[in-house]
């Protein structure tokens, strides 16, 4: 008898919190204690429940260290919280708002790596553009359908401006051969000139092609390519040798002279993403900046200069 009281009462309580919930909208597990009037550690397992049951939802933006319990029609009202994301998320997630779609690769890094981190926020669409993956990001408050609609468009005004483009180029090579056949030949004479010799001097440095020279150089240090993936600056995932044995880490690498605190960011990311640690191949130096971050990240990145 007495277990079927317990039972009742907890009921009672789940069916208490669910209204408190729907009638206040996305809340900390402390504000719902003061409101029913019991411990903070009974609430807590009780919402536990109640999202282990699919009754509420738990968001991934944490306020003051402790996520938010919301019920099923009330993600909108995560939008009410955005001042508790860092300040690069909320100047990312204002724009996502307001655009609704954007394309990942017409962003600032810091807003790449922005939007794979508010998960309550932007939802990845991964769309095949001429034969390529490429990456979107939607507003959590705006339908997929409409997304697709928008994307649509984009590709439409971004197709326009380089047909146009392209036809006048083609116009303006054509008079220029009836015109000037002979200094044209000479143009083309120096460019290849030019580009030969950009050529040779690229082969010299390693940078013809880098992702082939960033695997000569795992190969001479002993370093085993697991798996090449070749995407934007992440060039594969190895195994490497420690005392206690061999570890798979990703390898991303840079050609550039200086490596700033996004740079590094974006590594993080990818690393995070993937679940191994990051082998960072730089051919340049570290900013100041990227320095202090680089402690902040711990072990967790390895920076080799090649």
């Amino acid at each position: 008898m007495e277990e079927r009281l317990n039972a009742q009462l907890l009921q009672q309580k789940k069916h208490t919190i669910l209204e408190i919930i729907k009638k206040n909208g996305p809340s900390l597990p402390s504000s719902v204690s003061r409101e029913i009037n019991l411990s903070l550690l009974f609430t807590a397992a009780i919402i536990s429940d109640l999202v282990s049951e699919k009754l509420l939802k738990i968001s991934n933006l944490k306020v003051g260290g402790s996520p938010l319990y919301y019920s099923l029609g009330q993600e909108h009202m995560l939008d009410n919280f955005t001042r508790h994301l860092p300040l690069k998320e909320q100047e990312a997630h204002a724009m996502l708002k307001e655009q609704q779609v954007v394309r990942d690769e017409n962003v600032e890094p810091a807003f790449r790596v922005g939007y794979r981190s508010m998960k309550d926020f932007a939802v990845p669409m991964h769309i095949n553009v001429e034969g390529a993956d490429k990456i979107f990001w939607r507003h959590h408050n705006i339908s997929e359908e409409d997304a697709l609609k928008k994307i649509d468009e984009m590709m439409k005004k971004e197709k326009k401006p380089e047909e146009k483009k392209e036809e006048k180029k083609e116009i303006k090579e054509e008079e220029k051969k009836i015109e000037k056949k002979t200094d044209e030949i000479k143009i083309n004479v120096i460019d290849e000139q030019k580009k030969a010799k950009k050529e040779r001097k690229n082969i010299k440095k390693g940078k013809a092609d880098f992702a082939e020279y960033i695997y000569e150089h795992l190969k001479k240090n002993g370093i085993e390519v697991e798996h090449r993936i070749n995407e934007g600056d992440v060039i594969c995932t190895v195994f490497t040798k420690f005392d206690f044995g061999k570890a798979k880490m990703l390898v991303v690498a840079h050609n550039k002279k200086k490596i700033n605190e996004a740079d590094l960011s974006l590594a993080y990311q990818q690393g995070l993403s993937r679940k191994m640690p990051v082998l960072f191949l730089i051919n340049g130096e570290l900013t100041k900046k990227a320095q202090s971050y680089l402690e902040m990240l711990g072990n967790y990145i390895f920076i080799k200069k090649l």
